[in-house]
C-alpha cells in the first residue's frame, strides 16, 4: 500500500504548480495541498487560487469473484476546489487523467452563484491487490 505522503508527492508532481496558496494569520503562506484526517485546514487561513485536499486513508472496496474469493481495491480521494471564478479545473483534471488513466471522476461540482467549482476524484492504489478467501 502506498502512503499518503507518496500519494501526495505524485499529485504535488503532476499538478502542484497549478495550486494556490494557503495565506496565513502570520502574513506567510504554503502550497494549498492539504491532507485531511483528523484535523480540517485551519478557519484562520485563507486559500487563493485552487486547493487540493487528499484524504489521510484510502477507502477499501471489495469486489466479489465467481470463486467466491474477495479482491480488496484501495481507493485515494483527492478533491479539487477552484476558488478563483476565473480558473476552470479541466485542466487540472486532464492532468490528473494522464497520470492516473483510471481514476474515477467521482463529483464534479461545476460553479454557480453560491459554490466554487469542485472535483472530487478517487485513485486506485495498486501497491495493494489482496485477495481474500
Amino acid at each position: 500500500m502506498a502512503s499518503v505522503s507518496q500519494v501526495r508527492s505524485v499529485v504535488d508532481s503532476v499538478i502542484g504548480t497549478f495550486l494556490g496558496t494557503y495565506n496565513l494569520p502570520d502574513g506567510s503562506t504554503s502550497p494549498a495541498l492539504w491532507v485531511r484526517g483528523s484535523q480540517q485546514v485551519p478557519k484562520d487561513w485563507t486559500i487563493t487560487g485552487t486547493e487540493c485536499v487528499l484524504d489521510q486513508v484510502p477507502e477499501a472496496r471489495n469486489v466479489p469473484t465467481m470463486s467466491q474469493a474477495v479482491f480488496l481495491n484501495l481507493f485515494w480521494t483527492v478533491t479539487l476546489t477552484s476558488y478563483d471564478t476565473t480558473v476552470t479545473l479541466e485542466n487540472l483534471r486532464l492532468l490528473l487523467f494522464q497520470a492516473f488513466p483510471d481514476m474515477d471522476t467521482a463529483v464534479y461540482t461545476p460553479q454557480t452563484d453560491i459554490s466554487f467549482e469542485s472535483l472530487k476524484v478517487t485513485i486506485p492504489d495498486y501497491s495493494i491487490h489482496t485477495e481474500i478467501s
